[in-house]
This record gives structure tokens, C-alpha cells and sequence, in this order.
């Protein structure tokens, strides 16, 4: 079947999860690109299909079921340029227009109201009265949603499913689970589901095909930016916030390995930023962990000789700030990280003993943080080819996320995909931001595991890379200089200000 312009049909391979497309919308309104934008282009995308599909849109007969949210909104924007093009249109809103909690979604209902578009709500007499339809379109709830289906969501799935012509879902039917492919009961069937930008897996699995019909995905004007570079909506939809009945440990517990004679700074530094991240509890196994206990007390002080016994007990491991020439603790620490499954970062000297050493083997649970110089030594050069390039090689020759520090960062996954980071000021040239950043992602790290989530080392490090970055460029703009501390105070409004939705 030959496809309108700016469709094509969904594979398995390109599929991304829910928590990726909010990352990726979020980043596209930091790049420029506003959410109305992207709710008005899915709309005309949804009305598109309906006009190519059925041979035009004069006096084709549309009822469309939208929710209060961004799915929701993009049925009605859809709704309004049929009703431009000449179409029948019909609205049933599952809840009652001040319910409606989607900013961009309100927008488009105030639009459709100035269209003089028909507009049913629970309790009008003609609502849920889908006879003598063409098409209808099932917009109720979106990626976001997933559980379920109660009260006048589910008594619209009930009459779109009950109900005759061609039934198309935007971006997921009701009811099925986007990333798991799992269907609630009462889930809406359709022909076809238009879903936005990529497909999302559950799309795709065996039993998901009884609901989802055929799968398009639409193109709407995502910037391709916005899925290579790290941004605000990396720790918006990757950082999960605590939850209401949050106890000590639910925002991660994370273990600092390093710290020498020579080196007292680093891994201070590095528990000091784990905590400015939002990690519950941050446990120093230094020489000197006692000392800067009392200079710091919400550091843990430990022994080195508890290391394997800490480890057990935390989310995520950071080692190798300040760590000197202990290729034996080195070893002691990935051993216990790799026997307990947890999130590892190896940084600094970390690094200079990994690229020493013959013997010392990783997984996908690790991350490696090299600045320029040590990913040098990482992969046996004298000159480092592009920095990508060079990121690829060392997640691939040490099956481990690799992420090279430069005036662009590149993170890669040991099967070749990468983000990369251009936030960030000269002046974080100084000693000790990468301690900092190697204490944001063993806390970015630990915060999910701490509520059960995939470590998703590659995403979570481009996050921190966003994070450390923005807040070197606020302490360049107040100060002129970006030292290791300036940058600490700064992390947790980055942060903060990251959470926040964009209008």
C-alpha cells in the first residue's frame, strides 16, 4: 500500500519506549520546537490520513473521542481541520472542558470551539452516540496513561469499540500498554493507530496487533537534535522524582571508592555532587573518610576495608577519583559490583589502572568517564580519532558505556549508539568537574535503581552530562569561574528547573 507523504510503517527496530518520546518532546521544545507545534502537526497528520484514506474529507462523517490530555488534544486539532476540509465532525470529550488539564490540549478546544465544531460532553444527551460514522477516532488516552480503564474513559472505549466505520487510534489504542504490549480490559480496537515520530514497542507485539491494527508512524516535526543531544527532558522523563511516601534510601544510595595520600579533593568532590543529584545516602570509602565526615557530615565515613561488604547494601558504585596506583582495590570493587549486579562508575585513576591491566573484564552495568587524554590510554593511541569514534571503540572494547569528556561530549553504548552534549563553558577546564560528574551519574544511577528502573547507563549518563554542564554555564554567567563547588551549588536548580514542564 503506497502511503501518504510523511507516513511509513512502523518496525520493530526503530522502536523507542514512552520514557523516550517524553525525553525527546521535551528536548524538541528546548531546541525551539513548542508542544502546541507538535500536538497541531500529529493533528494534521490524524486528518490527513482520514482525507487520503477515504478519498477526501467533504462530507465525510467523523466522530472523534479525546480525553483530557495531549492525546486528547491532538484529536481535537484533528477534529478542527476536518471540519476546515469539509468533514462531518463530531467531538465527545471524556470529561467536561474545565477538567482539562493539558495546556496545548486546551488551546486546541478553545480553537475547536471557535471552529463551531460539534462538542458532546457526559451528561449531553448525544454523547457517545457514534452512529453513521465513516471513521472514528479513538484519542483518549495517550503513551502516558497506562493501567486500567474507568468510569467515561471506559464507557467511551466501550461505544467506539461497539461502534461501525473505519476506527483509527492516535498514537496507542486506549488501553494497551505502549511499551509491554499488556491490554486492559475493554482495550479499543482499531484498523490502524497512527503513532507519532517512532513507534512504540508494545505496538509491535504478537497480542497488541488484535488492537493496534496496522501501525503508521507519522512524522510531526521533531528535530533530529533532540534525540542525539542531551537535554532537559533526559532528566525530566529519566530522573524519577520521589515518590509521596519516599523513605531514606528511596532517592538511591550510592558508594564512593578513592582517594589517596596525594588526592583528598576528588572523591569529596564526588560525594558532595551525588548528594546535590538527590541520592539519599552517599558512603565514602577513602583513607581520610573520617575526616571528611566532619568537615561534611552528611557523608558516610567507611573503611576500605568494608568495600565489599558496602557494596551489597548501595544502588549504584562510583571508583576511581583520587584512587592512586590501587590496582588491588580496583579489582575488589568491579568484582563485588559485578557479583551484586550494580550500576559502576570508573573514573580518573579508575581509568589508568583499566588501561594498564590485562585481566580486568566489564559489563554493560559499568560506565566509563575518560577525558580526552585517558581515553588515549584507553585504547592504546598516541592521537584519538573523533571523539565519537573513539567513544565507540571503548564501549566496544570494554563492553561498557563509554563517555568521553570534550568541548562536546559523546556517551556510547557498547552497541554503538550515542548521545552527545554540548552544554557546558571552557572554564569547567579546572580540576575536579570530573569528579562531579562521575558523583551525577552514580547518583542519576542509583535514583532508579533505587524504585526498580533499568539503569539505562547510556540515557542516565547523558542526563548528568545535561546537568553538570547547564550548571557550569550558571556559575560562568554569576562568578566567571566554574569550580568544582560553584558547580555543586548549582546542580540541584538545574535540576529543579528541568522538572518543570514547558508551556
Amino acid at each position: 500500500m503506497r502511503l501518504p507523504p510523511g507516513f511509513h510503517k512502523a518496525t520493530e527496530i526503530e522502536a523507542i519506549t514512552t520514557e523516550d518520546m517524553r525525553a525527546i518532546e521535551i528536548n524538541a521544545t528546548h531546541l525551539g520546537t513548542p508542544l502546541t507545534l507538535l500536538m497541531e502537526n500529529a493533528g494534521n497528520a490524524i486528518a490527513s490520513f482520514l482525507e487520503w484514506y477515504l478519498g477526501g474529507a467533504g462530507g465525510l462523517r467523523v466522530q472523534i473521542l479525546s480525553g483530557k490530555g495531549g492525546n486528547g488534544g491532538d484529536g481535537l486539532s484533528a477534529a478542527r481541520r476536518l471540519a476546515n476540509r469539509g468533514a462531518k465532525v463530531t467531538v465527545h470529550l471524556t470529561h467536561k472542558p474545565p477538567e482539562i488539564t493539558h495546556p496545548s490540549t486546551l488551546d486546541m478546544y478553545r480553537l475547536l470551539v471557535e471552529s463551531e465544531v460539534k462538542i458532546y460532553t457526559p451528561g449531553d444527551e448525544e454523547w457517545l452516540a457514534l452512529d453513521d460514522a465513516d471513521a472514528l477516532v479513538d484519542a483518549v488516552l495517550g503513551v502516558g496513561v497506562k493501567g486500567g480503564l474507568r468510569g467515561n474513559v471506559r464507557r467511551s472505549v466501550e461505544a467506539y469499540n461497539s461502534a461501525s466505520g473505519l476506527r483509527v487510534s492516535v498514537d496507542v489504542p486506549t488501553g494497551l500498554d505502549p511499551d509491554s504490549g499488556y491490554a486492559a480490559e475493554g482495550t479499543a480496537r482499531s484498523d490502524y493507530t497512527i503513532t507519532m515520530h517512532k513507534p512504540k514497542p508494545g505496538l509491535m507485539t504478537g497480542k497488541a496487533r488484535v488492537y493496534s491494527g496496522e501501525v503508521l508512524v507519522a512524522e510531526i516535526g521533531i528535530p533530529r537534535n533532540a534525540e542525539v543531544y542531551a537535554g532537559p527532558g533526559d532528566v525530566y522523563a529519566r530522573i524519577p522524582d520521589k515518590p509521596r511516601d519516599a523513605h531514606k534510601g528511596t532517592g538511591g544510595k550510592v558508594l564512593i571508592v578513592g582517594g589517596s595520600n596525594e588526592y583528598v579533593g576528588a572523591p569529596v568532590f564526588s560525594s558532595l555532587a551525588a548528594y546535590a543529584a538527590g541520592a539519599d545516602l552517599v558512603f565514602l570509602a577513602a583513607p581520610f573518610s573520617r575526616e571528611a565526615s566532619l568537615r561534611y557530615p552528611e557523608i558516610v565515613p567507611r573503611g576500605l576495608e568494608t568495600v565489599e561488604d558496602l557494596v551489597p547494601r548501595v544502588h549504584s558504585i562510583v571508583v576511581g577519583p583520587g584512587l592512586g596506583e590501587r590496582e588491588d582495590l580496583l579489582l575488589r570493587v568491579i568484582e563485588a559490583a559485578k557479583r551484586n549486579n550494580k550500576a559502576t562508575v570508573i573514573d580518573a585513576d579508575g581509568l589508568k589502572i583499566l588501561a594498564r591491566s590485562k585481566s580486568i573484564s566489564l559489563n554493560e552495568n559499568f560506565v566509563l568517564t575518560p577525558h580526552r587524554g585517558e581515553a588515549k590510554l584507553l585504547l592504546g593511541l598516541r592521537e584519538l580519532p573523533r571523539v565519537v569514534e573513539a567513544a565507540k571503540r571503548i564501549a566496544s572494547r570494554y563492553n561498557a558505556t563509554a563517555l568521553i569528556k570534550a568541548p562536546e561530549d559523546a556517551v556510547c553504548s557498547p552497541s554503538g549508539y550515542c548521545r552527545l552534549n554540548r552544554e557546558g563553558a571552557p572554564e569547567m577546564s579546572v580540576g575536579g568537574t570530573g569528579d562531579v560528574l562521575a558523583g551525577v551519574i552514580g547518583a542519576f544511577l542509583a535514583r532508579r535503581k533505587a524504585l526498580g528502573l533499568k539503569p539505562d547507563a547510556l540515557n542516565t549518563a547523558a542526563a548528568a552530562l545535561y546537568v553538570v554542564g547547564k550548571a557550569g554555564s550558571q556559575a560562568v554567567s554569576k562568578t566567571g569561574l566554574a569550580l568544582p563547588s560553584m558547580i555543586i551549588n548549582e546542580i540541584p536548580q538545574v535540576i529543579a528547573s528541568s522538572k518543570k514542564l514547558p508551556a
